[in-house]
């Protein structure tokens, strides 16, 4: 798969990565005017990244098979340039800590030579913006001034409309719900993304009201969770589908857009405004451009299904489905399985396999916007500025 880094990593030790624990020994703290040095010394070289984020602003810097023994408090008690702090180390290995910085505040991080002892040390200094960096910073490149990429989840069905159901008794409406949640989980622990739910619970909403959820909350792109069923019971595997402009491009396309659509009419575009043959000429060029992204980004996430599921088609089929009607929203409709076999109700049921299909759709949903992400977002202002490269 292709790849792009969106964080600073730092590569001290490329021979026995993991070879041995690392220990964070001490975090030493010079407080300067207008200027913070925060040192952490390390037992032994080791990987790290680091990142920002906004609303608020956050530095936040990962080491890599790294632990303490200590318990740092009362670090940055009044400091003018850190707001608060946390640091925790998760199950994977990974020590964080994450800085909150107050407006107007920089960065830059570096290592040092190492002591007699062996011990590596990583030094980051926080300082206010002076004049020529300010310009830097309040330009319509600013960090500050840009967004997450906003993915809306849509799980299928829903409260009185159960959506398909298995031999054994599986609703679709469950199944769904529970793989979108984990979807959304993940997705909103990579940086640089939002994810939402139109639905959180077993309740039902019509396909504009989901449709509807997507352009409130102004996203990037839209993706529709389902579960399949089918009168052979052999029939198995995932689908991936965008909207197609001249309908279905298969029988099974044909006979899933008639399922889909059946408890909606086709939905229409705001655009009471505009004459008739302008409303058409606007969504159809919008609508081109929309499908070619969805396309792509369909055929990243059947390149990270591949090595976990099978796939019902091998490319992303086309079909007129209502909830992928959106002109201006790249959009998908995931497939996730068919109910109507024992084996494939089985895996759908499995909470190891729903967090392979979540994990899945995060790999193709981040490979996409790696390589196409949207204006004034992180994503787009990491791409474009080296310190943000994979070294």
């Amino acid at each position: 798969m292709r790849r792009i880094g969106l964080f600073v990593f730092f590569l001290l030790a490329p021979s026995l990565l993991f070879a041995q624990q690392i220990i964070l020994r001490h975090i030493r703290v010079q407080n300067q005017p207008n200027q913070t040095r925060v040192i952490f010394v390390l037992s032994a070289k080791t990987n790290f990244r680091s990142f920002v984020l906004s609303n608020p602003n956050r530095y936040i810097i990962d080491f890599r098979n790294t632990k303490t023994y200590k318990k740092f408090t009362q670090l940055f008690a009044g400091n003018e340039l850190i707001q608060a702090w946390r640091y925790a180390t998760h199950r994977d290995g990974v020590f964080r800590a994450v800085f909150i910085l107050r407006s107007g505040v920089w960065e830059n991080t570096g290592v040092l030579s190492s002591t007699r002892n062996h011990e590596t040390r990583i030094q980051i200094i926080f300082s206010r913006a002076h004049s020529a960096l300010a310009s830097v910073i309040t330009d319509k490149e600013d960090a500050l001034h840009h967004r997450n990429v906003i993915i809306v989840i849509d799980p299928g069905h829903g409260g009185k409309d159960p959506g398909a159901t298995g031999l054994q008794g599986t609703k679709e409406k469950n199944v769904v719900l529970a793989i979108s949640k984990k979807l959304q989980y993940l997705i909103n622990q990579q940086p640089g993304y939002h994810a939402m739910l139109t639905r959180t619970g077993d309740y039902y909403l019509t396909l504009r009201q989901r449709l509807a959820v997507a352009r409130k909350d102004k996203a990037d792109m839209f993706i529709a969770i389902h579960a399949d069923k089918w009168k052979n019971t052999h029939a198995r595997g995932v689908s991936v589908f965008a909207l197609s402009q001249r309908g279905a491009t298969s029988e099974a396309a044909r006979w899933l857009a008639t399922k889909e659509n059946a408890s909606e009419l086709m939905g229409g575009v705001e655009l009471n405004d505009k004459s008739h043959l302008l409303r058409s000429v606007l969504i159809n060029l919008s609508q081109s451009a929309t499908i070619r992204s969805s396309l792509q980004m369909g055929d990243d996430v059947i390149q990270s299904m591949r090595p976990i599921a099978h796939l019902h088609h091998p490319r992303v089929e086309q079909a007129a489905f209502v909830v992928l009607k959106s002109p201006d929203i790249p959009s998908l409709l995931v497939e996730t399985g068919f109910l109507s076999n024992p084996n494939e109700e089985n895996r759908l049921n499995s909470q190891s396999y729903q967090k392979k299909l979540a994990s899945a759709l995060t790999l193709g949903v981040t490979d996409y916007f790696a390589h196409y992400p949207p204006r004034n977002t992180w994503l787009s202002y990491w791409r474009n500025h080296p310190r943000y490269k994979k070294s």
